[in-house]
């Protein structure tokens, strides 16, 4: 019999557009995983994070990027998310070894993303975005969960003009509309 072999299917199944001279394309990962910090236990957290992804675990609303490419970032007291790019796999060791500290669960289908990069991208984030997002206040690295129009959105800030977006999965058709209005609106 021959084997069957999973496919990953995307949310938005590669959308890449340029609307207004913004770039909004998918940011397409293989894995995302919740990690939620047991109570009283930050520290054993932030050496067993260390370990794992061998960099330090960001504080709250900040991120990383390990040297594999790895996205880590912490959107509450108790709560980070850790995403990798289709261009790396967590090794076989990594999850084991983040559930020795931390209550994990699978996100991957749960969300998808978009980035969205260009010379107005602050103006078309703004139009749908209640956040202030200037480059003082938001800075690289920053995270933050808010609201876009009237969907529950994740904003990381990956470069000063250069956003990467996560909503719930089952929210996919109405987040892209909401992000290619704002852009021919701008």
């Amino acid at each position: 019999m021959a084997r069957q072999a999973l496919k990953i299917e995307r949310p938005l199944d590669g959308y890449s557009k340029i609307i207004s001279k913004l770039k909004i394309e998918e940011y397409q990962f293989d894995n995302l995983i919740s990690l939620a910090i047991p109570l009283n236990s930050e520290r054993k957290c932030r050496l067993n994070f260390k370990k794992s992804l061998g960099a330090s675990m960001p504080n709250i609303e900040k991120s990383i990027i390990n040297k594999n490419g790895v996205l880590g970032f912490r959107i509450g007291l108790d709560s980070l998310f850790v995403c990798n790019s289709t261009n790396f796999s967590f090794s076989r060791k990594t999850v084991p070894l983040l559930k020795q500290a931390f209550y994990i669960t699978d996100q991957t289908g749960g969300w998808c993303g978009i980035r969205v990069e260009g010379e107005k991208v602050i103006e078309m984030l703004e139009r749908i975005c209640p956040l202030n997002l200037s480059i003082k206040v938001f800075a690289i690295g920053d995270v933050k969960r808010t609201i876009m129009d009237h969907l529950n959105v994740i904003i990381f800030r990956e470069k000063e003009k250069k956003f990467i977006l996560f909503s719930p999965s089952s929210s996919t058709g109405s987040f892209i509309k909401s992000i290619e209005t704002s852009s021919r609106n701008i």
